[in-house]
Order: C-alpha cells, then structure tokens, then sequence
C-alpha cells in the first residue's frame, strides 16, 4: 500500500521503524520568537518524537481514534490514509498515516524547506534528530552519506546547497523486533526530511515475496 501518493511524492528509500517502548518525550521551553538553530533542532525532534510515540502507542487504532488525537489542516482523509498539513519555522510538513483494514499500521513524515532560513539548516535538523534516535534505539543499521556531485564536497559550510540541487543525500536506518525506522534527507530545489514509520504487519508481506 502507498502512503498518501495523491499529497507528496515519497523518497525511494523506504524509511519504517517501530519500537517495543515508546521513545521519552523530550521537554523543552521553546520561545516562539527569535528561534535560534539549537533550539529549533530541538523543537523540530520533539515533535518528530510524538509523531513516533502516537505511533507506537496507537498501532492498530482506527483512523477515527487518530483524527481525533491529531492537529493541522486535514489534507486526505480515507479509508487507508490520513495526511494533515501543519507548519514549523515557516516550512511546510506534511503528516501521514497509514491503515490496513481498519488498523493503523505505518506513518510518514515530511518536512519541505521554505524559506531557506540557513544553508546548512536543514543538515542540522537531521542531525539533530539522527543523534536522538540512536541514543534510544542505538546505532543505525544503516548510515549513508552518498555524494552524486562532489562539487561542493571540499566546503562543509555549503553542503546545505549540495542537498538542494541534489548532489548530497543522507539516510540512516534502525530495525526494532517489531518494524523499522529511517530517515532521509534528500533535495531537490528544496531540501526534505522525510521520517517513515512501518510496522512488521507491512514489511514481512514483501519480505515474504
């Protein structure tokens, strides 16, 4: 099954994840004016981490059960796919979920870069967010750093330009007992970090063929 193909394009790399334990939530006192990095990079894991949590917490819920528990602008609403539409830091995000005969079973994540409030802005938030999810469920399985255009590889201060114009992609990717995780960091005139949840219910079907 795709997820929300009508709202977004998905990146290539399927990014699935599920934990026996749902990750801590992080707290923290966020002003809303004059964000800075570290505290964006902050905000921006958080609320990843409750996006993760509901769906950890919530697998097998019905999509009445998971409307009423989210917030935004309602852009699908079916059978086998919610997707909602919020913002952060004036960047578009669009957040999904994912149902298999009535059961919540997969969920997906994506932010788009507008504006550009920092060339390597959104480097920073993978980081960030990468460094949270391995201090819960360890290392990545898989860590890729992959360069289709060296041309900005000897300037790390650029490499935010390099994700834009497509010549930088990064991907981590964590398996649990009951599913997997990843995230991607892809560009294309504008940067996107996409965060995909799967549980087992939608994994071992393809494995199995």
């Amino acid at each position: 099954m795709v997820l929300f193909m009508a709202v977004l394009p998905l990146v290539s790399t399927s990014l699935r994840a599920e934990s026996g334990a749902p990750l801590p939530p992080p707290t923290f006192d966020i002003p809303f004016d004059d964000i800075d990095p570290v505290v964006a990079q902050a905000e921006l894991t958080q609320h990843i981490t409750v996006f993760l949590n509901r769906l950890q917490t919530s697998r097998g819920s019905s999509p009445e059960v998971i409307r009423d528990q989210v917030t935004g602008d309602v852009e699908r609403d079916e059978r086998d796919t919610l997707v909602v539409g919020k913002h952060f830091a004036d960047h578009g995000v669009l957040e999904g979920y994912e149902f298999q005969e009535g059961s919540l079973v997969a969920g997906h994540y994506l932010v788009l870069q507008r504006p550009v409030n920092g060339l390597n802005e959104f480097i920073d938030y993978y980081a960030a967010l990468k460094r949270s999810l391995s201090e819960h469920y360890g290392q990545p399985r898989e860590d890729r750093i992959v360069w289709t255009n060296d041309l900005y590889q000897p300037l790390p201060d650029y490499w935010g330009i390099a994700v834009q114009m497509g010549h930088l992609r990064y991907a981590a990717r964590w398996d649990t007992p009951a599913g997997m995780i990843t995230v991607e960091l892809t560009g294309n005139h504008h940067s996107r970090l996409a965060i995909d949840y799967r549980s087992h219910a939608v994994l071992e079907p393809s494995r199995n063929t």
